[in-house]
């Protein structure tokens, strides 16, 4: 990707997105990783990922996505996300929903090795980064998560298919190198997500203009906080 503060063409519409799109960390084949921590709730000794880039059209990514868990890690994630005290048919209802807002399959076969899996599309470019998770795949309804461009307080918002109004906006902007992966210090944008949500009210995307997505850090209705560091394969 070019360097923060490129040019934006379509600055006026936070979800029309320009720039190169052939990036050597969207080279199909090319592997991501990621590694969770949240403080003491849960080890992360049971938990494994699998991501790589299956496809690229256009600057359209698709990610081929697994994570495999056990039911050490279920547990945690319960009492983490303060649903252990429900009921199994409330859990199984909450669990459908997720999954389906995000395109993802859940197979429980082998609970020592229960796997999500899901396919989902990007699109990624010089000048920033767009999903389509939140409009459930519709490649004709981007929802930007950053463009180099922007400024701190820039703030855009999507409307769901179910009525549910998501803003995101510029939090942080790095001057130095402030954001750790492992060994490395980058200069990043923070990107703010909030929606009216009863498990996952905010997330802030943290992205570097070089290597895009590099953290993903989920807050629970009552703050406590889910990082996920994201390993680009070009780090």
């Amino acid at each position: 990707m070019m360097a923060c503060g490129t040019t934006d063409p379509a600055d006026n519409d936070p979800n029309v997105l320009a720039g190169e799109t052939e990036l050597e960390i969207t080279e199909p084949g090319q592997r991501w990783g990621g590694s969770g921590s949240s403080g003491s709730w849960y080890s992360g000794e049971s938990l494994r990922d699998s991501v790589y880039v299956k496809s690229r059209s256009g600057g359209i990514v698709t990610f081929d996505f697994n994570l495999t868990f056990d039911t050490t890690f279920t547990k945690s994630l319960d009492t983490m996300l303060g649903t252990s005290f429900l009921p199994d048919a409330t859990k199984k209802s909450i669990l459908t929903t997720y999954l389906e807002r995000y395109g993802a399959t859940l197979d429980t076969t082998d609970k020592s090795r229960m796997t999500i899996h899901a396919e989902p599309r990007f699109k990624v470019t010089s000048e920033g980064i767009q999903d389509f998770l939140t409009s459930g795949d519709n490649l004709s309804r981007p929802f930007t998560i950053v463009k180099y461009s922007m400024k701190v307080g820039d703030s855009w918002t999507f409307t769901r298919d179910d009525g549910v109004v998501v803003t995101r906006k510029v939090i942080h902007h790095s001057s130095v190198e402030d954001y750790d992966v492992g060994f490395w210090s980058l200069k990043v944008f923070k990107t703010e997500q909030t929606q009216q949500d009863p498990l996952v009210p905010r997330i802030i995307w943290v992205t570097n203009h070089k290597f895009g997505l590099v953290g993903v850090h989920f807050f629970t209705a009552d703050n406590r906080e889910i990082r996920v560091t994201v390993w680009p394969p070009t780090l």
